[in-house]
């Protein structure tokens, strides 16, 4: 069957313009590489054969032509056949004849083939034409001569360019494409030597990759089952620019081919490697040789053979890249410390964090990491919420009373310590909003030396404009002064008296708190708390926080606090106490004035005033930030110690991060 051009031409999409020009060169290189080892055998075809490019540019820098020459098997009247005929339906897909030469038909004009090969014992003859595929004889002028053996092999010269696809090449971008594209030929060891001349410059490609592959290690594995015996084992860096979808893998190769590629890229995750190189795991041996298929695109062995040879290889690339997986562990073991320390209630699969680090996948980034401890704490939830259904409807049996008691206990310590680590999250969560709020007590402008407005603090503790009760546990941070805060039924946040019943006062309390929860005493009156905030670093005090909460109290005295809905919440008499706590930074200034007020006294640490008001039934404390914060840190350090349950590790990195800062 002949070439019909036109035809396939329009039924195939072909490259056109420089992408057309680089496939014209590999069709002709592929067919010579094929042509050199026929001739000199699966053996020595690497060592003995030659492929030349020239190219020779107009003086524009577009091409005139491009001549490909090997000392191959020549075209003998077999290979002459199949040169002419089409049988591109069968190596098509895997890159193979005629497409090749459908893309010279497309880009060149002239395409000019001069073959001498052997006949006979001792005779060579040669042969020369012009192809032109698109004639029903595509052999025109054809030619013979008698030869000599020092001229075995074929010439093709490509000429006369379609202009519509000609373009500059240089030395530069052919080498590095003739890399690119024969680089499995190369790293396996089956590449004739290649030469490339543009002008004047010329070109060993081999010569030129050597510098850019690096054959770092190699081991000889002995594989006693199925007779495999000794395979080969090359570990070799090179250059990304040139090894592309090749590298980063582990290449199975039989005669200078490779005939199996398998990504490892992403399973020890090479793409960080140090040296920014990539890495090839090059695999040979007498057993992959014998089984490698005619086409060398697949072997003859069992999928158990070849697997177990994967396998080898797969173990000794990981053993090679040893030291990049332990930095990537190393990485992964602060990621998994830094997930546990956040969520602790995913320690209950991680008894051990470096034998848990040891299963991961060295391409697990920190979101698969966290994927995964969560995916594990869903199924231990479903897997306990499934035993105790099973439980559920009890069990009378005598006999197995005790084991039914067993397993009720079990999951009771389950359910207990699930808790315990839920509550361990709670605690870690609270310790980032102290470090939040110790953050505000620095400068909030450096340059100016200014602190943050007292309202900042005041947000964080407490949203302001609003009226809370105990429900809204969620919309504050209460805690940070005094946990029982949390408990009042009724509090105001920055809202004016009139907002709770207090006619005609507008003034506005930072936090006032009403009815405490679980603290009513009959027949007495519940206290009153006032918490005023200034701000941080003020070291004037241009207001007197102290008179300001017994002014609070006087205009409350003989008032009746009332809900948003009118509902009675409190009535405050003489007999109303009030517990008064004013936050500031107790600077040299502050410190002046609080010496000359009701809150004289200091407290044994330093870090606060306090006093009483005995015409306000009021004890009125003073605090200084650092010592709210720092009293937070240690109430919530404390509590966090004793639910125990997580890995020392985890333990000890919990320890450092949640350390209360000495003052």
């Amino acid at each position: 069957m002949k070439f019909d051009v036109r035809g396939r031409i329009r039924n195939m999409r072909l490259p056109d313009g420089r992408t057309a020009l680089f496939y014209s060169i590999y069709e002709a290189i592929s067919n010579a590489i094929h042509a050199i080892e026929e001739r000199f055998g699966v053996t020595d075809f690497s060592t003995r054969g030659v492929i030349t490019i020239v190219v020779e540019q107009n003086d524009d820098k577009t091409l005139r032509y491009i001549g490909i020459s090997d000392n191959g098997i020549g075209l003998n009247s077999t290979h002459l056949i199949g040169f002419e005929t089409c049988d591109t339906l069968q190596k098509e897909a895997k890159g193979g004849r005629g497409v090749g030469r459908l893309v010279w038909s497309k880009v060149f004009r002239d395409i000019k083939v001069k073959s001498t090969y052997e006949t006979g014992m001792s005779g060579y003859d040669q042969v020369s034409f012009t192809f032109k595929p698109e004639l029903d004889d595509s052999f025109v002028d054809i030619a013979r001569a008698p030869s000599r053996e020092g001229e075995m092999g074929t010439q093709i010269i490509l000429s006369s360019i379609d202009p519509n696809e000609n373009s500059a090449m240089s030395t530069t971008i052919l080498t590095k494409n003739l890399c690119h594209h024969f680089f499995p030929y190369f790293i396996a060891g089956g590449m004739p030597r290649l030469n490339v001349q543009i002008g004047r410059r010329k070109l060993d490609i081999g010569s030129y990759l050597s510098t850019r592959v690096v054959r770092v290690a190699q081991d000889t594995i002995s594989i006693d089952k199925e007779n495999i015996g000794d395979i080969v084992i090359s570990h070799v860096y090179v250059d990304k620019s040139i090894s592309h979808e090749f590298g980063n893998s582990i290449l199975l190769t039989a005669q200078g081919r490779v005939v199996k590629t398998i990504e490892i890229e992403k399973k020890f995750s090479l793409r960080t490697l140090a040296n920014g190189k990539a890495y090839v795991c090059v695999v040979g041996g007498r057993f992959l040789d014998d089984r490698a298929d005619q086409e060398r695109t697949a072997f003859k062995a069992l999928d158990s053979e070849v697997g177990m040879i994967t396998d080898v290889a797969m173990n000794a690339a990981e053993a090679f890249l040893g030291a990049h997986i332990a930095g990537i562990r190393t990485v992964q073991r602060k990621s998994v410390l830094e997930l546990l320390s956040e969520h602790p209630q995913l320690a209950l699969s991680v008894k051990d964090v470096e034998q848990f680090v040891g299963t991961l996948s060295p391409s697990m980034s920190d979101e698969d990491i966290g994927k995964t401890l969560f995916t594990l704490l869903y199924r231990h939830e479903k897997r306990l919420r499934a035993d105790i259904r099973l439980l559920d409807g009890g069990n009378s049996d005598e006999d197995t009373r005790d084991e039914f008691r067993s397993k009720v206990d079990s999951l009771v310590q389950k359910v207990s310590d699930d808790a315990k680590r839920r509550l361990a999250e709670y605690t870690i969560k609270r310790h980032q909003i102290i470090q939040l709020a110790r953050s505000m007590l620095r400068y909030s402008d450096g340059s100016d030396r200014k602190y943050v407005w007292e309202k900042a603090v005041h947000e964080l503790i407490c949203p302001m404009g609003k009226m809370l009760s105990a429900h809204n546990y969620d919309d504050h941070n209460l805690w940070l002064i005094d946990d029982l805060l949390s408990y009042y039924s009724f509090f105001a946040s920055d809202k004016p008296m009139t907002s709770f019943g207090v006619d005609g006062q507008r003034q506005e309390p930072d936090l006032i708190f009403f009815n405490p929860y679980g603290f009513r005493r009959e027949g007495t009156t519940d206290p009153v708390v006032i918490i005023e905030f200034k701000r941080p670093g003020d070291e004037t005090l241009t207001s007197d926080p102290v008179d300001q909460v017994l002014d609070y109290i006087e205009r409350l005295r003989g008032r009746t606090v009332r809900g948003p809905e009118g509902e009675v919440i409190s009535d405050i008499d003489d007999r109303t106490p009030f517990e008064c706590i004013v936050i500031c930074d107790l600077t040299e200034g502050a410190k002046k004035k609080f010496v000359r007020s009701l809150a004289q006294t200091r407290t044994p640490d330093g870090q606060g005033f306090y006093g009483y008001s005995s015409e306000h039934n009021a004890s009125i404390r003073v605090l200084s930030y650092s010592k709210v914060f720092r009293d937070a840190e240690a109430r919530n350090r404390s509590f966090f110690d004793r639910l125990g349950l997580l890995p020392e590790e985890v333990r000890e990195a919990l320890s450092e991060a949640t350390s209360v800062a000495a003052e």
